[in-house]
Formats: C-alpha cells, structure tokens, sequence
C-alpha cells in the first residue's frame, strides 16, 4: 500500500530519454537556482539600489512572458529537441557572460542584457521540453511525469537558494555564475546526445511532424482557439490562473510574521521552507493519481483545500502549528500541480501541445504578478495580522465558485488523448 502511495518512477526506469531529461533539468535547475538568488545580491551591491533589483527582476518577467508566448509557436512549427538543445546552450553561455562580468566589469547592464536573453532561451526551452515529454512515455504515466518534475524543480529550489547565499558571502557572485556554467553546459551535452539518440527513433503517432502551413500570427491564434474552445483545457487554464493568484499569499508573510509571531524572520525562513517541503511531500506521495476517476473535480477540490490550509494558518498563533498548516497547504498544491500539467498533456493534441504549455507558463508567470498586486491591497486594506487570512478566504471562496462553474473539468474522467481533427 504504502508503494503505491510513493511518486511512481516508472518513466525513469523504462524511457533511457526520459531518465537523461530528468537527469539533465536536475543539473541544470540546481544551476540556475543558483544564478537566480546570486543576481539580485550582485545588482544591490553594484547599485545599493532596491529599484534596479527590481528593474532587473521586471525584465526578466518580461522576457519570460515574451519567451513563452513566441516559444509555443515555435515548439509546434521546428523541431522541438533541437529547439531544447540550442535554449540550453543559450542559457550556459549567458552564465559564463555573467561569470566573465563579475571577474572583470562588475557592471549592471551586462546583468540586464544576460537575464533578458537567458528569459527568453529559457522560457523558450521550457515550452518544448513540456512538448515533448508526452512522446518519451505511456499516456497512463503523464501523472507520474509530472510529479516527478514537480520533485526535481522543487528539490533545486530547496538546494540552491541556501547554497548559493552562502558562497556568495564567501567567495562572491563569480562562483555560483561558474558552477551555474558548469551545470547548464553539462545539462546541454547531455541534452545533445538525447537528441542526436531521438533522431534516429521512427517517429510515431504520439508525435508531431513540425509544421509552417501556417504563419506565426495564424498559429498563435489557432492555438488561443483551441484553449478556448476545449472545456477541460479551457478549466485547466482557468483554475491555473486562481490557483496562481494564490501565490501572492507569499508576499504577506513577512508583515504576517511580524504581527501574529513574533517578527522572527527565522520564522518567515521557516515558513517558505515548509511550503516548499509540503510541494516536495505532494509530489512523493502522489503515486494513485493516474487512477483517480474525477481528476479535474480533484483538481479543483485540492485548490480549495490548500486555500483553507493557509486560512487555518492565518489564525494560529504558535509557530509549529503554522509551519505543518504550510506544509499541508504546499502538498495540496503539488497535486493540483501534477493534476493540472497530467490533464492539459492528455488532452491537447500533439501538434498543439507546444503553443498549449506556452500559454500555460505565461498564464503562471502573470497569474503569480497579479496576486502578488491584490495581496498588497489586502495587505493595506486589513493589515498585517488579517491580511494574509482574508485573502486566502477570499480565495478559497473564488475556488467553490470555480467547482460549480466548471462542469467540463468537474466531470472529466477519461485518460485518452484528443485526437486531432
């Protein structure tokens, strides 16, 4: 019983591909974790300005958003392991450029130009890896595909923020630039050889042949149609988008911290940590996925929960009870993430699966933007002890919403592929 509960790695053990993909995003996201926590510390010590951190970390927003929406039309009109292939390259080449900037220049623009280019690569990058994860597994194991992605990119995200702050007061930001090299070239020969090794295999039905019959625009829009028109992808994106907003809870617990705990930051450490433990724990533990019968009505039910978890929260006041209410919280959101990435694969068909994760990784990008702005209206409005329960209640109530107003997802329960028409 307690096996069938763990993550299932079947994909590892079967696909060789899939098994050097997940070995090579490991590397590689430990790297960029810590090239992401070093660049804010660079720029504030070049500038001691908090408003060009920000200026730097807005670009590279923008970047990604630009990344991903031109990424998808991309991933479904070239060839998506090669598209892989060349971001990954891109993305090593910008951090020996940051590496080689912090040994002789110190200066910020090459900062901002690196970011701005590794954005885009990288978001471009995503969108085709997310394409061609469906050709490199059974449809029955997207579920464990996705947990098992949900593990790797949060283990980085544990790792490599604690690792990276400690050698850059150690030894500077030129190290974590080097070993971020490192590890984003070595992920791109791994990724070489992946796809030299996928060129060579028959392409089947699950795959689909790159296609410029139409333009970028034409594309573009043909895919926004599709998501629009197919009901369970149409709840997924929307549900997405909620379940995003809610992360702006995170911009409240310092101020939360500071009212209700005892404005210990030990204690705003502790609490990021325990969401992501609790998205860690999701993932493991989410081994029956693939057989539950209402996916999309579990879905939804989880957004809710994790909702309710962080009201729960709100309301304590002693610090373990806090932090297990954030791990419960962070778990709730793990399924709901291999839910949501599980559902979108199995029903958008392959040819339109690079232009459908684009839209997906954009929705994310500005969903977590938005909810970081109106948790700092609550934040203003209700205060600090208040604030951070009453959004998530908020929340939590634009989810039951959301269960009624969504049968197509509600009700989904079939695991078979949309065909293309």
């Amino acid at each position: 019983m307690l096996r069938s509960l763990l993550v299932d790695i079947t994909p590892l053990r079967r696909s060789a591909s899939f098994r050097s993909l997940f070995l090579a995003r490991f590397v590689l996201l430990f790297g960029v974790g810590l090239v992401a926590v070093t660049v804010p510390l660079e720029v504030y010590r070049l500038t001691g300005s908090t408003a060009t951190v920000s200026l730097v970390a807005a670009a590279e927003g923008f970047a990604f958003f630009a990344g991903f929406l031109a990424g998808g039309v991309l991933a479904d009109r070239r060839d998506r392991w090669a598209l892989i292939v060349w971001s990954t390259l891109v993305c090593g080449l910008t951090f020996v450029g940051l590496t080689l900037n912090a040994a002789f220049l110190q200066a910020v623009w090459p900062v901002f130009a690196f970011v701005v280019l590794n954005g885009l690569s990288g978001s471009m990058g995503i969108t085709a890896l997310l394409a061609v994860l469906p050709e490199l597994v059974d449809a029955s194991q997207l579920h464990a595909v996705g947990a098992l992605n949900t593990v790797s990119m949060r283990l980085g995200t544990v790792l490599a923020p604690v690792t990276g702050g400690a050698v850059f007061a150690v030894a500077g930001p030129g190290w974590n630039y080097g070993v971020g090299a490192v590890t984003a070239l070595s992920a791109w020969v791994v990724l070489l050889l992946v796809a030299r090794r996928r060129a060579a295999v028959p392409r089947s039905g699950t795959q689909a042949a790159p296609s410029t019959a139409e333009g970028p625009l034409r594309a573009m829009r043909s895919g926004y149609r599709f998501v629009v028109r197919e009901p369970v992808v149409r709840g997924v994106m929307v549900a997405g988008v909620v379940g995003m907003c809610g992360g702006g809870s995170l911009v409240l617990i310092p101020a939360f911290v500071d009212a209700r705990l005892g404005g210990d930051p030990t204690v705003v450490g502790l609490m990021y940590s325990a969401l992501s433990a609790g998205l860690i724990l999701g993932a493991l533990g989410s081994g029956r996925l693939g057989g539950v019968s209402r996916p999309g009505r579990l879905l939804l039910a989880m957004m809710i929960v994790s909702f309710l978890c962080y009201v729960a929260a709100g309301l304590a006041s002693v610090v373990p009870v806090v932090l297990l209410l954030v791990v419960a919280a962070g778990a709730s959101v793990s399924v709901e993430e291999v839910l949501r990435y599980a559902l979108l694969q199995i029903r958008t068909p392959a040819a339109m699966l690079g232009r459908v994760n684009s839209v997906f990784g954009a929705q994310n990008m500005s969903g977590a933007a938005v909810g970081a702005l109106v948790a700092g209206v609550f934040g203003s409005v209700f205060g600090p002890a208040d604030a951070f329960w009453v959004y998530n209640a908020v929340m939590a109530g634009v989810g039951v919403v959301l269960l009624v107003a969504l049968p197509g997802l509600r009700r989904v329960g079939g695991h078979g592929r949309v065909e293309v028409s």
